[in-house]
């Protein structure tokens, strides 16, 4: 933990060159959330948390841990000097502080979250100083002299794509020269034009995402100098707080997460996978609405693995190839590795790790304000120790109970609630919110939004947006571009996923928004109850983006809602009694050159790629062959599935493989490049599935641990003592820890069980992913006696229970 003066605050000047340390807070100790519930990072190639599969296939049921793509570039240092370079302009001083609070942001949130979660080593060696430049110009908004810079690690570079809007004046202006210097004073790359959006978009190497105004570029300086990281933000954001497309604090943050060697979550131009962080700033998401993201553990996992090269990771006061980290999918896409964690684990650098608590900058047009971005822990839950049976037979006792951490907000007990929102509220009618109800079943929410006036459906395309947000997670309903007049649909904003039809009805002669939202279809995004639900109205642009926010209700997000008891999962279809065979067409179809894809599947507004779902009756092996005339290189993926490979490829075919399939799978045929019209077909081989040799319900096609029972969610592997790690990996088997090998640490839980005053049995347990139940056995002789369970948590004892035994 860093100890550090808490008076102090560096504030940043407007100045042509200012240099400042990031600004200092005292960070506190490891005593609320989210250390109440993080358990540990899982590091190690094939070392993927317990309940996890490396599969990405955003619809296997199975897969249900978050994937963050790692190692973009090669950041060589954990001293990282950042310059934020900002054209002159009107309101300069804001962009400045904006740009710079989104690497303060980082800087905080990395050392918070590495003490929460026990990585002293990085809270300890990481050192991130910033370095502003407001560049000067003369009358003619020309820069007066070049711009050089000495040894930076990572450049922030605010452009405008259009001049005159959010910086003030058009960067295409400036002839100026980008020059780069290492720490002995030798040049580097020199860039014309460092502000045109247009020239950073034409220098071979730069990456930009899926159109964003963004990108990162990597230049190797060689020698001492090193690589340098150029996060190149071209957002438009002429209304801090109202605009919702591009916000500059927001891409700053997530391109400069790129420079610290962070890929997507899943929701990228190279996605997709799922399911998706959403709420993490290096997702595409806008989720949480209305609230700026923050870094999370998962973005502390990522950045550990490469600063693992340079700090001292074992504590032997040396810096070798013992100290690096290797992900957990070391293989990942062929060209990236990826780093998976488990959900449970996945929180961000907030008082309470929730996303909705991440500190928020000031964007406003007051000089020098700025947000608090080093938060002060909280603890969000309370030790609950219930003892139940206690028996006591033939000299032998046995405790059985429970330790759970209960959360110490008041929890709902309604599934129902109905909000009245303020009239006139919004700029027009068709965007203001009258009121919202909802009710929570055992499988749907279903949710009523009243507007002053519904957008008239038989106008085809509305350019407004009716949305209900769930936990976070916000989904819109809008008539798109090139839909069906008068048919709305509804687009999972997190995952960008349309939702089946029917999931939202717009009624005109009410004025009414209803949708009805499956609830197991949250479960997989790891929405479960209790639920906090509310109505948001924006616009929507030509492309199907959300541009802006208009009205909400409630205004203070404060409806929470329990939910019932969902019952069995009624998705899988059931096991078969015999091995079968059928083989039947799957379809046909036909592409021309326009269609070509190129390999990244959506390239514009209409999406040429076809779908075929095919439908799963009995739990089954599946094979799906792609056969095509004419000169063209396909695509095929076959998802919902246990996973998916390429058994055989020739120049007109393709057939892939499906081990297990218990769901209806979705055949997605590319045409990759097409240099001439071309038909193809589909074949469908479906193969029943009956082998399973531990009985665990995972067949063993597909079962990774075929004679040890497991859940299908870690591909039948099991983890028998419930701390996250797998058997396998774990040499404790039987007693769980937080230790990198599954073992009990000092930090740990446990329960201990004394009779009359003396110790006779004790326990490992772990609550930070809920409850733990345990038992307690001693020998114990005739007569009355006082029982006493104690709890620790990291060598404190936090409850005690008491009853008189016989």
């Amino acid at each position: 933990m860093r100890v550090v003066d808490p008076t102090v605050h560096l504030r940043r000047l407007l100045l042509p060159l200012v240099v400042v340390g990031l600004a200092l807070t005292t960070v506190p100790s490891a005593l609320g959330s989210p250390s109440e519930d993080y358990v540990r990072p899982h590091f190690g190639n094939g070392k993927i948390p317990a309940g996890c599969i490396v599969d990405r296939d955003p619809i296997n049921p199975d897969n249900l841990c978050y994937h963050m793509k790692v190692g973009l570039n090669a950041l060589d240092s954990p001293k990282v000097d950042v310059d934020v370079l900002i054209p002159v302009s009107p309101a300069a001083e804001r962009d400045m502080r904006v740009a710079t609070q989104a690497v303060q942001m980082w800087d905080d949130g990395l050392h918070y979250l590495a003490d929460q979660m026990d990585l002293d080593w990085l809270d300890e060696g990481l050192d991130m100083n910033v370095r502003t430049h407001l560049v000067p110009v003369d009358d003619a908004s020309m820069p007066i002299d070049p711009i050089g810079l000495i040894d930076p690690e990572i450049v922030v570079v605010v452009t405008n794509p259009v001049g005159g809007i959010g910086i003030g004046i058009d960067p295409t202006a400036f002839g100026g020269e980008l020059g780069l210097y290492d720490d002995q004073g030798l040049p580097c790359a020199p860039i014309s034009n460092p502000f045109s959006m247009a020239q950073w978009e034409q220098r071979n190497g730069f990456e930009q995402h899926g159109g964003e105004p963004g990108g990162i570029y990597v230049e190797d300086c060689g020698g001492v100098g090193g690589n340098v990281c150029f996060a190149v933000n071209g957002a438009v954001d002429p209304v801090p707080g109202l605009s919702d497309f591009f916000p500059l604090y927001e891409l700053v943050s997530h391109e400069f997460g790129h420079c610290l060697t962070l890929g997507h979550v899943g929701d990228g131009a190279d996605g997709p996978w799922g399911p998706t962080a959403t709420n993490d700033i290096m997702a595409y998401s806008t989720d949480p609405p209305l609230v700026n993201k923050c870094v999370s553990t998962l973005d502390v996992e990522g950045f550990a693995l490469r600063m693992s090269n340079y700090l001292d990771v074992n504590g032997d006061r040396k810096v070798n190839v013992k100290d690096r980290l290797v992900p957990n999918d070391l293989a990942g896409d062929g060209y990236n590795s990826f780093q998976v964690q488990n959900p449970a684990d996945h929180f961000y650098a907030s008082s309470t790790g929730d996303p909705g608590d991440c500190p928020q900058p000031d964007v406003s047009l007051v000089p020098g304000s700025e947000g608090d971005f080093m938060p002060t822990a909280v603890s969000t839950t309370k030790p609950k120790l219930k003892i139940g049976k206690v028996t006591t037979k033939r000299g032998k006792l046995k405790v059985r109970g429970v330790a759970e951490k209960v959360s110490r907000a008041k929890q709902p007990t309604s599934s129902a609630g109905k909000v009245t929102d303020t009239s006139g509220d919004s700029v027009s009618p068709v965007t203001d919110i009258k009121d919202v109800s909802v009710k929570v079943s055992k499988t749907h929410i279903d949710a009523t939004i009243t507007v002053g006036q519904l957008w008239p459906i038989l106008y085809g395309t509305s350019p407004v947006a009716y949305s209900l947000t769930i936990d976070g997670r916000r989904l819109d309903s809008f008539i798109p571009t090139g839909g069906t007049t008068g048919k709305p649909m509804v687009l999972d904003n997190g995952t960008g996923y349309p939702l089946p039809d029917g999931t939202a009805t717009w009624d005109t002669a009410t004025n009414t928004v209803q949708f009805h939202v499956r609830r197991d279809y949250l479960a997989d995004a790891q929405i479960r109850a209790p639920y906090n639900v509310y109505a948001v109205t924006g616009y929507h642009s030509r492309t199907n983006d959300w541009i802006a926010n208009d009205d909400l209700a409630p205004d203070k997000r404060d409806l929470d809602l329990a939910g019932p008891k969902m019952g069995r999962e009624t998705r899988d279809a059931p096991k078969a009694k015999k091995v079968t065979t059928k083989t039947y067409a799957g379809g046909a179809g036909s592409f021309t050159p326009a269609d070509s894809t190129l390999g990244v599947g959506l390239v514009s507004a209409i999406d040429s790629r076809d779908y075929v779902d095919v439908p799963i009756d009995l739990q089954s092996s599946v094979l799906v062959t792609l056969k095509w005339d004419g000169l063209a290189f396909m695509g095929l993926t076959v998802g919902g599935g246990s996973s998916q490979k390429v058994v055989s490829e020739d120049d007109n075919s393709i057939t892939v493989l499906v081990p297990w399939a218990r769901r209806d799978l979705t055949v997605t045929v590319d045409p990759q490049e097409v240099y001439e019209p071309i038909d193809y077909t589909l074949s469908i081989k479906r193969t029943t599935v009956i082998a399973d040799r531990d009985r665990d319900g995972v067949p063993n096609v597909a079962d990774n641990c075929p004679s040890a029972k497991g859940p299908s969610a870690g591909a039948g592997c099991p983890d028998t003592d419930r701390d996250g790690t797998f058997d396998k990996f774990d040499r404790c088997r039987k007693a769980p820890g937080l230790g990198a090998d599954g073992c009990p640490t000092r930090a740990g839980e446990k329960v201990v069980a004394y009779v009359d005053g003396k110790k006779v049995k004790s326990q490992s347990i772990l609550t930070r992913h809920g409850a733990y139940k345990f038992v307690l056995k001693s020998k114990i002789g005739p007569g009355k006696h006082k029982l006493k369970v104690k709890w620790f948590d990291g060598g404190k004892v936090v409850k005690t229970v008491k009853r008189t035994i016989r």
